[in-house]
């Protein structure tokens, strides 16, 4: 090293340059991770305030919403049900607007639904026409004469009287046991055409008599018609008006509806008539119509709300523990109240409320009694943010908060994320790039390096065949010789250092010229036993002296390659004169020539020093040099294979070598054959 920095001054020039780049990597990647670690410690802070900002920006325009949406649907829901019987609006407020009750009042302020009975007794007790047959069937219990008592009577009576006369009968025939019949008495009661015509009180009894002929129908199979056409007789009672405009009272049809819905669940075949009837839910409707008849016992007529507000959610008290809020509606037909409950009102404000719905936030929506309506019961954070919900729900709020666990860590992940492989990319881009330059720089200095050694090489290689042929001239010219046979032998000697020395400058040109890409072959079809022939030639005088033994084995013709024919003799020479050189004393070198395939192989083996393996593939670079104080004492310069695996190159060709320290070397040419040449025949 010491001496690359005498024949090269900007050695050190390097040293800094690396210096500098060392610095210019790590600076930068340090100042890096620290900028990302600042980053990602502020981003959580970051996430933080910007959620609080965008949520509270939010809730001014849900609150609106709530309040435009709720009063909305309220009015619609009304202009929907206005000018309707009363079950009509029952049935569109539950079914249709979700409502869990309703109550309509009239423009006197008495209630239109839900609608009570009026205490009509004609189903438990007879009327005074029938004392007698009453008599016989309830404190006598003789069935029989109270039947035929019975049909006295309602051969007489029509109307109502005639029905209730018949049904007493059919109730005798089956305390009798005569089932048949009964059932056949009770089945002209409970088919008859007052259903359509007749009124409340009329359908309250005929509503009676259908669950009287359901309960006698179960049992038997043959009545499993009947049993199906009278279920659904019966739901066609509920929740509607006949075409008279009568109905059965709320809490008679509420009544029917229980034993309806008991008798479908004791008979699953039966559910299917009552979805034919109730596509909403008849379980619904039962419980709504229950949450009706509660409000009006106490509410009972319209003046009791005089201090409602019209279009608000108001808190209805329960007696029992329950929360319960109506709805007011007013106008010139009267004044109505939906009914919902506490968690229908949930239901019903949840969907305009949909922002607070996320991973990172959750809400609670509190009555005007602060009680929860929505969301967690107990938050695992303080509200940063509330707002009330406008005029139609006063008092009522929501609060904003912040979910559990570490919300803001999930919420600035992603962002940390992007910085994070940003980060990593830009290192790694740093590096990479210190790494490209450095190999560049590496580079140079190996180049330089191997220039100067190229230098000191040429210098070298050059220097000792010129003075070797000075000494010899000189001594010559000043006449110190004996006679004229040391004559021939100084000249002889300065033919051979000549030749050197040409060998040398042919290499060094090459070289120059591979450097340059400007090597120019004169390809052309050529037998292969004549390259080798002429390799041979050039060589022999030189392997034919001291302790060496040359052998050939070149058959007479192999096959025609297309080459520069003075471009292979020069690989073959440089491979054979390299052979002579790295061997002992006792040297043996061959050349032989074969056809292998559809290639032709000249191989070169001799006795020397080897090769380690190691080493094998890279004798074939530049300058590369095995054992320099070797390649010193056989006047070498590491150029030779590194020309002759170029020539080969150019000829589509490969060059190999198979050697082993001490046991000698083999290289290894193939050349392809020229296409359509067959072996062995002669060039044209």
């Amino acid at each position: 090293m010491r001496n690359l920095r005498k024949l090269d001054p900007g050695y050190g020039q390097f040293r800094w340059v690396v210096l500098l780049l060392a610095v210019a990597v790590i600076l930068p990647t340090v100042c890096l991770l620290w900028f990302m670690n600042e980053v990602v410690k502020n981003e959580r802070l970051v996430v933080r305030q910007k959620l609080v900002t965008i949520y509270k920006n939010q809730l001014p325009t849900v609150a609106r919403r709530v309040e435009e949406g709720f009063s909305g649907g309220c009015r619609t829901a009304r202009q929907k049900t206005r000018g309707l019987d009363g079950y009509r609006q029952f049935r569109l407020a539950v079914a249709d607007h979700h409502y869990e009750g309703l109550i309509v009042y009239g423009p006197d302020g008495a209630p239109l639904y839900p609608a009570l009975s009026a205490g009509d007794s004609a189903i438990t007790r007879p009327a005074e026409r029938f004392a007698d047959a009453w008599e016989l069937e309830f404190a006598q219990a003789r069935y029989e004469e109270a039947a035929q008592r019975y049909e006295q009577y309602a051969r007489i009576s029509d109307g109502r009287a005639r029905l209730i006369a018949r049904l007493a009968k059919s109730r005798c025939l089956r305390k009798l046991g005569r089932t048949d019949d009964a059932i056949a008495e009770c089945r002209e009661v409970a088919f008859s055409p007052l259903a359509d015509t007749g009124d409340s009180s009329t359908l309250v009894f005929l509503a009676n008599a259908r669950l009287l002929l359901l309960n006698w129908t179960q049992g038997p199979p043959e009545y499993a018609d009947l049993l199906a056409q009278t279920y659904r007789a019966l739901l066609s009672m509920l929740y509607r008006s006949n075409q008279a405009g009568a109905a059965l009272p709320a809490d008679q049809n509420l009544f029917v509806a229980r034993k309806t819905l008991q008798i479908a669940e004791a008979r699953p075949e039966l559910a299917v008539c009552t979805r034919e009837y109730f596509e909403d839910s008849l379980a619904r409707l039962i419980a709504a119509e229950e949450q009706s008849l509660t409000f009006i016992e106490q509410f009972p007529v319209a003046e009791t709300l005089e201090d409602w507000r019209a279009g608000t959610l108001q808190r209805i008290p329960s007696p029992a523990n329950t929360v319960h809020y109506g709805i007011m509606h007013r106008d010139d037909s009267g004044s109505c109240v939906t009914l919902l409950s506490h968690e229908g009102a949930g239901s019903l404000l949840r969907d305009y409320i949909r922002e607070f719905q996320d991973i990172y936030v959750e809400f609670r929506l509190l009555d005007d009694a602060g009680r929860l309506v929505l969301g967690r019961a107990e938050p695992a954070n303080e509200a940063f943010a509330t707002t009330s919900l406008g005029q139609y729900l006063p008092g009522w709020t929501i609060a904003v908060h912040f979910r559990g666990g570490n919300v803001f860590e999930q919420a600035a992940s992603e962002q940390i994320a992007i910085y994070t492989w940003t980060g990593i990319l830009v290192i790694l881009l740093i590096l990479l790039s210190g790494a490209v330059a450095a190999k560049s720089i590496g580079k140079q200095v190996r180049l330089n390096k191997l220039k100067n050694d190229f230098i000191a090489t040429v210098t070298h290689e050059l220097k000792t065949p010129l003075a070797s042929m000075r000494v010899l001239v000189e001594t010559l010219l000043e006449g110190n010789y004996r006679d004229q046979q040391q004559v021939t032998e100084y000249l002889q000697l300065v033919s051979k250092e000549n030749e050197r020395l040409s060998r040398l400058i042919d290499n060094f040109l090459t070289f120059s010229r591979m450097e340059r890409n400007k090597q120019a072959f004169r390809m052309r079809p050529t037998e292969a036993t004549a390259i080798a022939r002429a390799a041979a030639e050039a060589v022999k005088t030189k392997l034919s002296r001291g302790n060496c033994v040359f052998e050939t084995n070149i058959p007479e013709q192999v096959s025609e390659v297309n080459a520069d024919p003075d471009a292979l003799v020069t690989v073959l020479v440089n491979l054979l004169d390299n052979a002579y050189k790295y061997s002992d004393n006792e040297k043996r070198i061959t050349l032989n020539v074969e056809r292998q395939g559809r290639a032709v192989c000249f191989t070169v083996s001799d006795n020397g020093v080897g090769i380690p393996r190691r080493a094998g593939k890279r004798i074939f670079r530049r300058f590369y040099q095995v054992d320099r104080s070797l390649s010193r004492r056989a006047e070498g310069c590491g150029l030779g294979l590194s020309i002759a695996k170029f020539i080969v190159d150019a000829h589509a060709g490969a060059i190999s070598v198979d050697s082993k320290p001490g046991q000698g070397s083999t290289f290894t040419v193939k050349l392809p054959v020229m296409a359509g040449r067959r072996q062995g025949r002669s060039p044209a």
